[in-house]
């Protein structure tokens, strides 16, 4: 991805592009996301409209617009006289993020549960994601596996019903990205995270447990590693 002197590389959206189904500036947008939470760029680290168009091939225009996207949800802030640069993700800034994260979810968890209960069949779309992790896994895929632990999380607050709780998670994907994907692909445990999810639908599926217990061990998990990989590094002006 581009850095001051445009050193890196862009994961190329090529494919996402032409297949036409998301608007171009917020494939860009997750372009910066995936970056940050690769570690491809860091926390402090300046973006320039012009390397990242060129390195994705599209105009400035939505590199632009997705730059103004992003620094409204906080992912990258505007710097007096040094341009604007990824934010840094503190230990405070990870808190409140995990906090708002655990009680969206818990809150998304119960009603899902109630509507797993009367429609069991709607389980299946949590049944396919963990299959799809399953064979991420025999590729060591794990852009691929943050994807779909995003989509997982996704699919259970949209089958709560709450359209107020699942706007304000769907506010904090790009966040969430960062904070536990960088971790997840750290980690290199597969099988951890598998077992995560499908004990979460064991308990969807009327498995005895406490919920709200689980999902708080489930995002708490990495919180702590996670914030020591997120401390900002010394970066170029």
């Amino acid at each position: 991805m581009a850095t001051d002197k445009g050193e890196l590389v862009l994961t190329s959206v090529h494919d996402e592009i032409q297949d036409g189904t998301r608007p171009l500036t917020e494939i860009v947008a997750d372009a910066i996301v995936n970056a940050v939470a690769q570690g491809i760029l860091k926390p402090g680290q300046r973006l320039i409209e012009v390397d990242l168009a060129n390195q994705l091939k599209v105009s400035r225009v939505p590199v632009r617009e997705a730059i103004k996207i992003l620094q409204a949800q906080g992912i990258v802030k505007a710097v007096p006289n040094q341009g604007v640069r990824i934010a840094l993700f503190d230990s405070l800034v990870v808190d409140q993020i995990v906090e708002a994260r655990i009680a969206l979810e818990k809150i998304a968890a119960q009603h899902a549960l109630c509507v797993y209960t009367k429609e069991p069949r709607r389980i299946e779309k949590l049944n396919e994601i963990v299959m799809r992790m399953e064979s991420a896994a025999k590729w060591l895929d794990w852009a691929e596996l943050r994807k779909l632990d995003l989509a997982f999380h996704h699919e259970f607050c949209r089958a709560s019903g709450n359209e107020i709780v699942l706007s304000l998670w769907e506010a904090l994907a790009r966040h969430i990205t960062i904070i536990f994907g960088r971790e997840l692909e750290n980690e290199q445990n597969f099988p951890l995270v598998i077992a995560q999810h499908q004990k979460l639908i064991q308990i969807f599926q009327g498995t005895k447990s406490n919920l709200d217990d689980e999902i708080q061990a489930h995002i708490t998990r990495l919180v702590n590693k996670t914030k020591n990989k997120l401390k900002p590094k010394q970066v170029k002006k």
